[in-house]
């Protein structure tokens, strides 16, 4: 009996261990699995509806999300997102006693006249003793001399170029052009340097290239003839274009610089363009092609000539168009340039129109323009559109800034969130 009672007693301790045990396998099993469910893949977003969620959010709110995760950095940095996030804007210089600052203005929502309304103060110190060379996809360059500056109007992230040491021919009579361009290639973005000087009866060249994000100062060969631009240069489809004199000659070159190849090619200009007024003259885009403008006989006259490039791979494919305002908007012109006011391209915008700035210049020494304050302290500009051959005024509203010391610097599109 005394075996049986202990060999039960026994059994009884081993059947309560079993069950302990199995318990705390099935917790551990249990635990497992939940581990396990944790660690499985979640159900991802689609790339397209988070890119269409993101263009949504504001600029500011953009750039924090960008330490989310790589995958965010990557589709809100990308050249791709920036064409998605577009907004229209003017951007202008205002000046007061002792002090220029850069505002930009957007399309005001409440008017249906297509005014624009000053939103926007993007002065930093840096800018001080600057100019605005020109704005391309949200990236603005300021020149003074030698120097220039890259500022992205988006994040107010301001860069120095280094100065171009190699060069032989910067000096005190030297003329420089700095002009953004796009390598669609490698998806980067390069400033693009020209140096000319005149010296006795020829002229001396320089190309240079910049990539931003880091690198240096790089030359390039130019196989043509030697030049120098007077036009500010047109950046579209991959490359700049811009007009040259040459010396010895009133025709200028139609000159091509490839942003990725990086090589630069004279292009065929039109024939038939009447070269006198440079100062009249520029390279606009029109219909998604290059086109030459003279508006030399458009305040006295409302007369525009245009000669576009009808065909890219053909190089001689030039059409000419003889634009004529009607009298009733010829008023208009009249009636608000005035005195020896003109009226200044300014690149044009996505829908076709041409826009022009009123200036208000006089001439000064060494046969140079000297630039005086406005007529009026009413900010605006002409929209000239030329598919529809229509003229018209749009206003930039301000409650704030009062001033006839005002310039429209650029009109751009684009909200960039690159990183300098």
């Amino acid at each position: 009996m005394a075996f049986s009672f202990d060999l039960a007693l026994t059994l009884q301790r081993d059947t309560r261990r079993t069950k302990r045990r199995s318990k705390v396998v099935r917790r551990r099993r249990w635990r497992d699995i939940n581990i396990c469910k944790s660690h499985e893949p979640s159900q991802e977003i689609p790339v397209d509806l988070m890119i269409d969620i993101l263009t949504r959010i504001p600029p500011k709110s953009l750039m924090r999300f960008k330490s989310v995760s790589k995958l965010w950095s990557s589709i809100i940095s990308s050249q791709y997102f920036t064409n998605l996030s577009s907004s229209p804007r003017l951007y202008m210089w205002l000046g007061f006693d002792k002090e220029k600052i850069l505002v930009s203005s957007s399309p005001s929502p409440d008017d249906l006249d297509g005014s624009f309304v000053v939103d926007q103060d993007l002065t930093i110190s840096g800018m001080r003793g600057y100019s605005v060379s020109h704005v391309y996809r949200g990236l603005m360059c300021f020149t003074n001399g030698t120097n220039a500056k890259i500022y992205n109007t988006t994040t107010r992230q301001l860069v120095v170029l280094p100065d171009i040491e190699e060069s032989n021919i910067i000096a005190k009579d030297h003329k420089i052009i700095y002009h953004i361009g796009h390598d669609h290639v490698h998806d980067q973005y390069k400033v693009v340097c020209i140096v000319s000087r005149r010296k006795v009866r020829k002229i001396l060249l320089e190309h240079w290239v910049f990539t931003l994000g880091g690198g240096r100062w790089r030359k390039i060969p130019c196989p043509c003839q030697s030049h120098s631009p007077f036009t500010r240069g047109l950046t579209m489809n991959g490359s700049m274009y811009y007009l040259a004199l040459v010396p010895n000659s009133i025709k200028p070159l139609f000159v091509r610089f490839d942003i990725s190849s990086e090589e630069i090619s004279v292009l065929q200009n039109a024939e038939d363009a009447f070269w006198c007024k440079y100062y009249d003259t520029e390279i606009i885009e029109y219909d998604g092609r290059t086109a030459i403008l003279d508006h030399s006989d458009f305040v006295k006259g409302g007369v525009m000539e245009v000669w576009v490039r009808e065909d890219e791979e053909k190089n001689n494919s030039w059409s000419r168009k003889t634009l004529v305002l009607h009298p009733s908007q010829m008023n208009m012109v009249k009636t608000h340039i005035v005195h020896n006011m003109s009226l200044r391209v300014k690149g044009t915008t996505r829908n076709g129109d041409v826009i022009l700035v009123p200036q208000y210049i006089t001439g000064g020494p060494n046969d140079r323009f000297i630039i005086l304050p406005q007529v009026t302290t009413l900010f605006y500009v002409f929209l000239y559109n030329l598919r529809n051959n229509h003229l018209r005024k749009v206003e930039v509203k301000s409650n704030r800034y009062h001033t006839k010391k005002w310039d429209v610097v650029g009109f751009d599109d684009i909200e960039n969130l690159m990183y300098l």
